[in-house]
């Protein structure tokens, strides 16, 4: 009888324990982001999540995926609370996923509420552009879907074929750095790359200017990825993850992992600001058709 006494004792005592104000599953794709790289990265960016929220009074389980599909998946049959997806993705998909999600938001880099890319070449390149990409080489990162799509979005429109079939040669490189270092070493004619990378490397190195330039740039701001919580999701795990994601910059534990992830904030995306892009992608889905 007292062993028994003890086993309800030890159950109401782990019961209390696990009193949270809330339970959120949050759902992240490391395959194609900078989590790819680093393994110390998600193991970071798990334990300081987990922390955040357990601060909050909440307790967060948070999961890797290799396969997008997947990630959206389970979103979508409420195993998650939320999760992060890259923009081809979501754009892709957007009237699934309007319908499945809500509370739409993103992450600042430390470069701003959207990102800008270049075709970079060598400077002995005279009056360049993506119309002279025919037989040249180029330099890409590998997982760079964003890059990919304004890359063959422009050989579409000019070319009317994929980049593939216009190029003579594409290195998809691991790291991003390489992309530049190869045009810089006269490597590759081109390359396709962020402006945080550009603007890395320059400080790094200011004397790649002497060999490689800027061609052209991105008249739209691009967005990296978009965060999303499921339609069942409950409104004070919304409101709270908001709140530590607008706070997290002031948390002391953020400097463990501000090297790797670089200085990131969330923001919510307001009605308006995925007009833009909501037309750019449909464009590039409908060239995409046409000449694949």
């Amino acid at each position: 009888m007292k062993k028994i006494i003890l086993i309800i004792l030890l159950i109401i005592t782990l019961l209390q324990a696990e009193n949270y104000k809330y339970e959120a599953t949050c759902g992240f794709l490391y395959q194609g982001t900078i989590l790819t790289k680093f393994k110390e990265a998600r193991v970071a960016l798990r334990s300081w999540i987990e922390e955040l929220i357990k601060k909050d009074g909440g307790k967060a389980y948070v999961n890797f995926y290799k396969n997008e599909e997947k990630l959206y998946r389970d979103l979508r049959d409420n195993k998650l609370d939320m999760i992060v997806l890259t923009a081809p993705y979501f754009f892709r998909n957007k009237e699934d996923i309007y319908k499945h999600a809500k509370d739409f938001w993103s992450l600042d880099f430390g470069s701003g509420k959207y990102i800008y890319y270049y075709l970079i070449g060598k400077n002995d390149i005279n009056n360049g552009s993506f119309k002279t990409l025919k037989n040249k080489t180029l330099s890409i990162q590998k997982n760079d879907s964003i890059g990919k799509v304004w890359l063959n979005k422009n050989t579409y429109e000019l070319n009317k074929e994929k980049a593939e079939k216009i190029l003579k040669t594409i290195r998809y490189e691991e790291k991003d750095s390489s992309v530049v270092l190869n045009v810089y070493f006269g490597k590759s004619d081109y390359a396709i790359i962020n402006k945080r990378v550009w603007d890395d490397m320059l400080a790094l190195n200011p004397a790649i200017v002497k060999k490689v330039k800027i061609i052209e740039k991105t008249d739209i701001g691009q967005l990296n990825s978009i965060g999303m919580y499921s339609k069942n999701t409950k409104q004070i795990i919304i409101d709270s993850v908001f709140k530590i994601g607008l706070e997290m910059d002031k948390d002391e534990g953020y400097n463990n992992v501000i090297d790797i992830l670089y200085k990131t904030t969330m923001y919510k995306l307001e009605e308006h600001d995925l007009d833009n892009l909501i037309k750019y992608y449909d464009d590039y889905f409908k060239l995409e058709e046409k000449y694949n």
